[in-house]
Order: structure tokens, then sequence, then C-alpha cells
């Protein structure tokens, strides 16, 4: 069975992808590069070709790019390109080559750069309502619920600040979640 290189965790803002992500990077041994495509403009993310000069300036994606196929130090390293923003058409049809099976970055000025099978591209978002179902269709999907983590994990954060009155706290909430 071929495993994805390509995988969306998709849910709202609170929800625990960052949660899931930093404790599945944790298991694997992962590096990760993290990108948001959505800060940059699409010359800043894959590079520029200046028509006068013909030179080529990468961009932040194809530095990572080059960066994240180095040869890992460790035997089972892998390498994660995360992108943690909305996925649109303007910046995420240039990567549907690279989540095909050939996994290829091609660039304006012609450079084809092959994502190793050490490195994996994850995207960390909120919905895909901007997505093509072509996108889609060559990713494996995550969905985290919201109503699955509750409120307990934000109270236990918020007390570790305040650990001197939490014995009080904590009766206080028990007493009033029973009402």
């Amino acid at each position: 069975m071929q495993t994805r290189h390509s995988t969306i965790v998709v849910g709202p803002t609170g929800a625990g992808k960052s949660t899931v992500v930093n404790i599945y990077k944790s298991v694997e041994n992962a590096t990760c590069y993290y990108i948001n495509p959505k800060a940059i403009t699409t010359n800043e993310l894959y590079g520029t070709m200046d028509m006068q000069t013909r030179e080529w300036s990468d961009g932040l994606l194809s530095k990572v790019f080059r960066q994240a196929n180095e040869k890992p130090t460790g035997k089972d390293e892998l390498r994660w390109i995360v992108f943690d923003g909305d996925v649109d058409a303007v910046w995420i049809e240039n990567m549907n080559s690279v989540m095909d099976d050939n996994k290829l970055l091609t660039l304006i000025n012609g450079d084809r750069i092959r994502l190793e099978r050490y490195c994996k591209l994850l995207f960390e978002v909120y919905d895909l309502q901007y997505a093509s179902p072509a996108t889609i269709s060559r990713c494996g999907m995550v969905y985290v619920d919201p109503k699955n983590l509750g409120y307990q994990p934000f109270f236990d954060k918020w007390m570790k600040k305040y650990i001197e009155k939490k014995d009080k706290f904590e009766i206080l909430c028990e007493t009033f979640q029973e009402l």
C-alpha cells in the first residue's frame, strides 16, 4: 500500500489541529518547515525571474524545498513542509504536480525540484472552501472536530498560570458545571 505524501488537517481555530500535528511530528521524528502562503505574494512564495537580466531569485517555497530535500542526518528522519493558512486557487494550483505521484515542483525558470521520499506536505487549514476538487483528491484528510476537545485543555493551560489558586478554581468549576 502506498502512503500519501500530502495531507490536509482541517478544522476551526482552537480545535486542536496544531496539537495533533505536533504530536504526530514527535512520533514520526519529523523536522517541520512552516510557511503561511497567504502572508506573502505568489512571486515571494515561488520565486521570480527578472525578464531583462534573466536572473532568477528563489522564493520562500523553492528555498524550503531545496533545504528539505537535503539528505537527512538520521535514518528515519522525515521532513515536513507545513502550509499553515488557507488553501486557495491562487497559490495551490502550482502545487498539484508536487502532490501527484511524480512529486515535482516546476518553477518559472525551468528548475524542477523533486520532493524526496522522506519529505511530506502538510496543510493545516480552517476549511476547504476555496480548494479545488483536483487539490482535495490528491491529499489525505484529517478532520479535527472542536466538539471532541471541549473546554478542559484551555482551562488546564490557563490554570497553570495560577497554580497557587488552582484548588479553589477547580472546586468552583466542578460545582457550577453540575448545575
